[in-house]
């Protein structure tokens, strides 16, 4: 959803076909072993995901948002993991790159201030039993695993130092946390010397953990709203985070990871701001190493964007159905307990985005979710924020400010909608 309204024998490569919209997962490497060499810890030890983002191609720009290159430049991003283990490994994106991705450096820490690595917990990240690496066109690549030890809600540092020009980097253009650059090879300073922020998140897609403690992954998955638009940045308030943090705080669902796949923007049916939701659902939900169990809630972008863009694009509520119904059978198909969430009012919502025969289709999918049998689960985010008063509106305590996306406590109202016992 759109914020604005609007030689390798152990890395792990990872490809997609060159028409945008069919993802698959194909495993490039004969011979690759887990992507991390070494002993595991343990009988149950396994890569589970701990944090992951969708990625999009670097075109075009979002208002004033937009993709960038790099040249003798470090970039570090933070993240928050939500699995515990002794190890963890890098995935890294080009996927949305037309050349080779030429990295000199990568190195991961523990965070002891913002952008600040805490001393000692610095350690480089290998590919192949090689330090750096280079990514395909159209490829993303796993590193080799790393000693390091985390726990659930730890803040890690990923430095990616890259000497030669890139072309527009593979992206997720609202991160929602503060990010940096800064020029040169900074990747192994504890602090950067004159660094720039950044908001958005660059080639970095997904931080594994091989765990023997970490038994489901939860995937949320859909546009803006669970991407976090309108919860405060840094603060990790959208509902995903919110949800983890509930995990968190029940011992019986502490062994619970939660990774967040919101892409602003996106739509079910079509390609808009990045790949469908179709089309991106195998990659980013199914191809989430350990993932257990998702939660759907999209499409009121195909419902409202079609008021911007044409007639051409508007979307019947069946249509919507169908493809909600495709999600849920491709999760059966490969054993993944997925729940289904009501969509969220959006009465006066950035006109023409909200029309009347909008909210007839959101209605009529919404009616359907809650009778339907081809999840299994349904999640009532609506009922959490609409106003009881004016049920067609999200209730102002609840209003980001444009009626669309919720703030800090509409998303924490939409984490309480979710029930634990759906993860026990």
């Amino acid at each position: 959803m759109l914020t604005f309204m609007r030689d390798l024998t152990m890395g792990t490569l990872f490809t997609r076909p060159t028409k945008i919209g069919a993802f698959v997962l194909a495993l490039a490497a004969a011979g690759c072993d887990d992507g991390g060499g070494g002993d595991d810890e343990g009988p149950d030890a396994r890569w589970v995901a701990a944090w992951a983002t969708s990625m999009m191609e670097p075109e075009p720009a979002i208002i004033e948002t937009k993709s960038r290159s790099f040249s003798d430049e470090t970039l570090r991003q933070t993240v928050t993991v939500t699995a515990a283990g002794d190890r963890v490994r890098l995935r890294l994106s080009n996927l949305f790159g037309s050349q080779p991705l030429e990295l000199a450096e990568v190195r991961v820490a523990k965070e002891q201030e913002p952008l600040v690595t805490a001393p000692g917990s610095d350690r480089q990240v290998h590919f192949a039993g090689r330090p750096g690496a280079t990514i395909p066109a159209a490829a993303e690549l796993l590193s080799d695993g790393v000693d390091l030890e985390v726990s659930p809600g730890d803040r890690l540092i990923v430095s990616i130092y890259a000497s030669k020009p890139s072309e527009l980097a593979t992206w997720h253009p609202f991160s929602f946390t503060t990010h940096a650059v800064a020029e040169g090879n900074q990747a192994a300073s504890e602090r950067l010397t004159e660094p720039s922020t950044l908001s958005s998140a660059f080639w970095l897609a997904g931080v594994d953990v091989e765990s023997a403690e970490t038994d489901k992954v939860v995937v949320t998955f859909g546009d803006s709203i669970t991407d976090g638009s309108y919860s405060t940045v840094d603060a990790r308030r959208s509902y995903p985070d919110r949800l983890f943090a509930r995990l968190q705080d029940d011992p019986e669902t502490r062994s619970v990871a939660v990774v967040n796949h919101g892409l602003g923007g996106n739509r079910l049916l079509r390609d808009s701001v990045g790949p469908s939701g179709l089309s991106r659902f195998e990659r980013d939900v199914l191809g989430t190493p350990g993932v257990t169990h998702a939660i759907v809630l999209i499409g009121i972008n195909d419902i409202g964007m079609p008021g911007f863009v044409g007639p051409s694009e508007q979307v019947t509520a069946d249509e919507l159905i169908d493809g909600l119904e495709s999600l849920a059978d491709q999760a059966k198909a490969k054993g993944v307990k997925a729940f289904v969430g009501t969509i969220l009012p959006f009465e006066a919502a950035f006109p023409p985005y909200y029309t009347i025969e909008g909210e007839e289709i959101r209605q009529a999918v919404n009616t359907w979710i809650r009778d339907n049998d081809a999840y299994d689960g349904v999640i009532d985010f609506e009922a959490a924020v609409r106003d009881p008063e004016h049920p067609t509106r999200i209730l102002a305590a609840f209003d980001g400010g444009d009626h669309l996306h919720p703030n800090d406590a509409g998303h924490q109202a939409m984490a309480d909608a979710v029930p634990l016992s759906l993860f026990k």
